[in-house]
C-alpha cells in the first residue's frame, strides 16, 4: 500500500479544474478583472497551505469521496453554485483527465513531470505574488517528497491512483478528436516527443531514487520554471495546445494522424457542451460571486442528451421543479461543509509556509 498517491491525485484533479474554469470565464467573456479575481480566489484555496499540509502528509490513498469533497468546498467558496448531476459530470471529466495522464505516462519521472504541469498551469493562472509563494513551495514539496522516492515506488503509486480511478470509464471528446480515446474509452498511445521507456528500463532503474538518475536518462526538467517536454499536465483547453511540445520523434506520421495532433478548439467545445445544461447559478448572498452561466454557449449534446431532449414536453415542468428543489438541498448541504472553511484571512495566513518544508 503506497503512502505517496494523495498529492498525484489532488493536484492534478485540481489543475484539471481549474483549466476547465479558465476556458469557460474566457469563453464567457468575464472581463479581466473579474476574471482574475475568481482564478486567483480558486488557486489560493486550492495551494491552502492547511490543506497542502494534510495531502503531503505519508497516508493510505484519499478516497475519490474526500478528494471530491475537498474539491467542492473550494469551487463552492469561489464563484459559482453548481446542482449535483453538473458536480458528477465535471468530475467525470476531470477524473477521466487525471486517468489518461497517468495511464500513457511513459515512466515515474514523467508522472512527476506531468504533475509539475498541473502546477505551472496554477501558476500561469494567477497575478498575486503570495499566491505564487504558495504555488513555489507546492513545486519544492513535490521535488522533496518524490525526489527521494524510488522510481518503483513513484511508480507503485501512479498504478494505485489508477485504481482508485479503474471504474471511471467515459468518453471524452477532445480525447477523442485527438485519436487519443478510443470509443471504448480506452486509450492510445500516439506517437511524441517524450519516452521514458520505463517499461524496459524497471529492472535497472526501480530501485533509484528519482534524482539519482542518471542525466543521460533525464527527460524533461524538475526545476521551478524548467521544460518538462511532456505534454501530459498541460491545459488542454488552452487554443495553443498541441501534444507535439517541441518536436516530434525521428519518424514521421502520416498526414491523417498529424492532422489529429493539432485538432484543438472543437474537441474541447465538444466535451465541455456535454455539461452545459445543468451548470452555474448566482449566489447573490456573496459580494465576491457573479453571474457566470457555464457551458451555454456550445450547442452540442452526448446520446443520451439528445434523446432526453426530444422528450421533453410542458407537462414536465413539475419534474423540473422537483430536480430545483433537490438541487438547492445539495448545495446547502454543501455550504454547510464549507462553513469552517476558507476565511479571506485563512487563505493568506493560517499555515507558515516555511514550516510545511521542514516538516516534511
Amino acid at each position: 500500500m503506497s503512502l505517496h498517491c494523495n498529492p498525484l491525485i489532488y493536484l492534478n484533479m485540481g489543475g484539471e479544474m481549474l483549466y476547465v474554469l479558465q476556458q469557460r470565464l474566457k469563453a464567457q467573456k468575464i472581463n479581466s478583472r473579474k476574471t482574475s479575481t475568481v482564478l486567483d480566489d480558486i488557486t489560493a484555496a486550492l495551494v491552502d497551505p492547511k490543506i497542502i499540509s494534510a495531502i503531503f502528509t505519508d497516508s493510505r490513498i484519499s478516497s475519490l469521496s474526500w478528494i471530491r469533497s475537498t474539491l467542492e468546498k473550494i469551487a463552492l467558496c469561489s464563484i459559482m453554485r453548481l446542482d449535483q448531476d453538473s458536480m458528477n459530470k465535471l468530475f467525470d471529466l476531470m477524473m477521466m483527465m487525471v486517468k489518461f495522464q497517468l495511464s500513457t505516462a511513459t515512466g515515474p519521472r514523467e508522472i512527476i513531470l506531468l504533475t509539475l504541469n498541473h502546477v505551472d498551469g496554477l501558476r500561469n493562472m494567477t497575478s498575486r505574488n503570495g499566491i505564487h509563494e504558495k504555488i513555489t513551495v507546492v513545486h519544492e514539496l513535490i521535488i522533496k517528497k518524490y525526489g527521494k522516492l524510488t522510481c518503483n515506488e513513484i511508480w507503485d503509486a501512479r498504478n494505485e491512483c489508477l485504481d482508485l480511478l479503474e471504474d471511471i470509464n467515459v468518453r471524452v471528446s477532445i480525447l477523442l478528436k485527438l485519436g487519443l480515446q478510443n470509443e471504448d474509452t480506452s486509450f492510445n498511445m500516439n506517437a511524441r516527443n517524450y519516452n521514458e521507456k520505463f517499461d524496459l528500463m524497471s529492472k535497472e532503474l526501480g530501485s533509484t531514487e528519482l534524482l539519482q538518475v542518471p542525466q543521460n536518462l533525464r527527460v524533461g526538467s524538475l526545476q521551478l520554471m524548467g521544460e518538462r517536454v511532456t505534454f501530459l499536465g498541460r491545459n488542454i483547453y488552452a487554443m495553443n495546445y498541441s501534444f507535439v511540445t517541441i518536436k516530434p520523434q525521428k519518424e514521421k506520421l502520416p498526414p491523417s494522424n498529424r492532422d489529429k495532433l493539432f485538432i484543438k478548439d472543437k474537441g474541447t467545445k465538444a466535451e465541455l457542451g456535454m455539461l452545459a445544461a445543468q451548470l452555474g447559478t448566482e449566489d447573490t448572498s456573496s459580494t465576491r460571486t457573479f453571474s457566470l452561466d457555464l457551458f451555454d454557449d456550445i450547442d452540442v449534446k452526448s446520446e443520451d442528451q439528445d434523446n432526453e431532449t426530444s422528450e421533453i414536453k410542458d407537462d414536465d415542468q413539475l419534474e423540473i421543479n422537483d430536480m430545483i428543489k433537490i438541487n438547492d438541498e445539495y448545495k446547502s448541504k454543501l455550504e454547510n461543509l464549507c462553513a469552517d472553511f476558507l476565511t479571506e484571512d485563512g487563505i493568506e495566513n493560517k499555515v507558515n509556509l516555511l514550516q510545511l518544508l521542514d516538516e516534511n
